[in-house]
């Protein structure tokens, strides 16, 4: 699937914002924009392309869906490992740990291997149990055990599946968003392009409404002990930081490198009331991430960086 690049060093509740904002500001200037040639109906238009932009299911809700279904899977590995255990005692039992028969299992290490290889194996140890059924029946080993495994099997190969069209899923609505965003970033930028033009040397506070991005002003102390975690196989980042007296809201910024590089430069990656919080992890780079604390009037200096290889 081809990225989408988003065009606004926004994030997406602050692009809703700013954009509610002018819309209001224009329904002021209403006799102005229309002298110029934005009319009612495309100031409409634009608010009806904001409405449906706040309904869009965030990322987080596709990054749910799921960890619900990696849950489960992990669950049902754990009921398949024993089952394998289980089977592979009656092979030690009878010919020993060294033995060829039990060599044939192939499951040193499997706790260790990937969901796909873990499969394999679980199949091959169910297949490998089928030729030695009639020795080991007098152990205690039944068709029913072997069943049971290859059901299983079954079960967290589907699993797999549901998990791969959820993150597909993840991943075309990822894209939808940014779509989304992008246009209305773009109707954004034209119309304040509009209103400064209006404004300009008239009216400095009319003028202000216009501006996309406007100056911060230091203040709050920088958040301090930012931290981010992530082992393989986790779905997020885990970023946390200490929360900042007079703080209302956190700038979570990114830098996406590649592994073992230094940061680069730095976009917004979203907006947030509180810490800790899931981030998507961009697979094969190193991750960096810095952190603004901020207040209706009031913006910190960055964090120090933080950064994990995923």
């Amino acid at each position: 699937m081809k990225e989408v690049k988003r065009n606004y060093n926004l994030s997406n509740d602050e692009l809703i914002a700013i954009s509610t904002d002018v819309i209001t500001a224009m329904t002021r200037d209403n006799v102005e924009f229309t002298s110029r040639g934005v009319t009612v109906a495309m100031r409409t238009a634009f608010g009806v392309l904001v409405d449906a932009f706040v309904l869009f299911p965030p990322d987080e809700e596709y990054l749910g869906l799921i960890k619900i279904e990696v849950d489960a899977k992990n669950v049902l590995r754990a009921a398949i490992l024993i089952k394998i255990q289980n089977i592979s005692g009656f092979f030690e039992q009878k010919w020993g740990l060294n033995s060829g028969e039990y060599t044939r299992l192939a499951i040193a290490g499997i706790q260790n291997t990937s969901d796909e290889s873990f499969l394999h194996r679980a199949r091959d140890v169910a297949r490998v149990a089928e030729d030695y059924l009639l020795d080991l029946q007098p152990l205690g080993l039944t068709q029913i055990m072997i069943d049971a495994l290859d059901t299983d099997a079954d079960s967290f190969y589907a699993k797999l599946k549901l998990i791969g069209d959820k993150k597909l899923l993840r991943d075309q609505k990822t894209e939808e968003r940014t779509e989304k965003g992008n246009e209305i970033y773009s109707y954004l930028a034209n119309y304040c392009a509009v209103g400064k033009l209006i404004w300009e040397n008239v009216n400095y506070a009319k003028f202000n409404d216009y501006i996309i991005y406007k100056t911060s002003h230091p203040g709050l102390p920088k958040p301090q002990n930012v931290l981010a975690h992530w082992d393989p196989g986790d779905i997020a980042i885990t970023l946390s930081w200490d929360s900042v007296l007079g703080a209302t809201r956190y700038e979570v910024f990114v830098s996406i490198v590649a592994t073992g590089s230094p940061s680069g430069n730095y976009n917004l990656l979203n907006t947030f009331t509180s810490s800790p919080q899931m981030i998507p992890p961009v697979s094969g780079k190193r991750n960096y991430f810095k952190i603004k604390a901020k207040n209706d009037t009031q913006t910190s200096d960055y964090s120090d960086e933080a950064w994990v290889e995923c």
